[in-house]
């Protein structure tokens, strides 16, 4: 699987020069509403967890013990550069290695599929499904996006934004070609994962006018928490 961060990586440019910008969530133009999610193949197939891990052994173990019973698991995980959030830890990871055994221990969370409300009614601290339509998370391309609120948004209004955006990001990039899209909500953080048919067409949708909106938009009220690197592509051996 080819994994790397050119698209967010355009995110972060654009944070930079963004920064003096500051627009409430009132005076946005409108986007489409996000009742529930679009696709179901976790639902169906088993569900996706997101891990927030000081180390990886209990991921580790758990992989090798699925993949040794002939369970099709996948692990992707990142390890941040910079300290993370207080409610996470330096490797992040996205998996569908069942929560039993040692992964029941530790900080994991089931990825649920949006409430009754859909991005509305999302709650902070819950990670959901936008986009679950990716039949192989092994496979494809998968980026990870990890931003803060920007020092001029009052905190009060971060949530509300960032709901507008991932709004917007999905009606952006669902129609050409991102077909999963996981996100968690912190009090002044985003932690997501963007998973897309193959690398070709992350960049190529990234490259039209219509993408490049998408990381305009964020640098308006986040910016990037700093450099990562990926551990995980698929499997639990690092590369």
């Amino acid at each position: 699987m080819t994994t790397h961060l050119a698209s967010f990586r355009l995110l972060c440019a654009a944070a930079l020069m963004g920064q003096g910008v500051l627009l409430d969530a009132q005076s946005l133009s409108p986007v489409k509403d996000l009742p529930k999610t679009i696709g179901s193949v976790t639902q169906d197939a088993g569900p996706l967890s997101v891990c927030a891990l000081a180390d990886t052994r209990a991921i580790t173990l758990a992989y090798n013990t699925a993949t040794a019973r002939g369970a099709k698991r996948f692990v992707l995980g990142w390890e941040l550069k910079v300290d993370p959030p207080g409610e996470l830890a330096k490797n992040l990871a996205i998996t569908n290695v069942k929560r039993i055994g040692v992964l029941a221990k530790v900080n994991c969370k089931t990825v649920l599929p949006l409430p009754a409300g859909g991005v509305d009614a999302m709650q902070a601290h819950t990670p959901y499904a936008l986009v679950d339509k990716a039949p192989d998370w092994k496979t494809g391309f998968t980026s990870l996006v990890m931003t803060a609120r920007n020092d001029n948004l009052p905190a009060n209004e971060f949530v509300p934004r960032l709901k507008h955006h991932v709004k917007l990001v999905t009606q952006l990039f669902e129609p050409k070609g991102m077909d999963g899209y996981v996100v968690y909500i912190g009090d002044d953080f985003e932690w997501g994962y963007l998973h897309w048919v193959d690398e070709a067409t992350s960049k190529k949708a990234f490259a039209t006018p219509e993408g490049a909106t998408g990381p305009k938009d964020s640098a308006t009220f986040q910016h990037t928490r700093g450099a990562n690197s990926q551990i995980f592509h698929g499997d639990v051996s690092p590369r």
